[in-house]
């Protein structure tokens, strides 16, 4: 096939235009609850990446910390 990046860049932007040219018209109907699904995945991957990215610079950060426990005492622990 094409190894080349040049020819499937070029093969992509032929098979782009043909697919734009070769298009119908769709007469498709959304519901409101497709908009409330949409919106919630939206909301949905937002958090996801923030909780994510969240953790990543806590784990980044650890090691700058001053309030870190000791190494032989549990976290969330008193001492007696």
């Amino acid at each position: 096939m094409t190894e080349n990046p040049k020819n499937i860049g070029s093969a992509a932007l032929l098979g782009g235009a043909f697919y734009l040219i070769s298009t119908c018209p769709s007469f498709a109907y959304l519901d409101p609850g497709s908009g409330s699904m949409l919106l919630t995945a939206i909301l949905g991957i937002l958090a996801a990446t923030t909780y994510t990215l969240k953790g990543y610079f806590h784990k980044v950060t650890a090691p700058f910390r001053k309030n870190r426990p000791e190494a032989g005492d549990p976290a969330g622990q008193t001492k007696d």
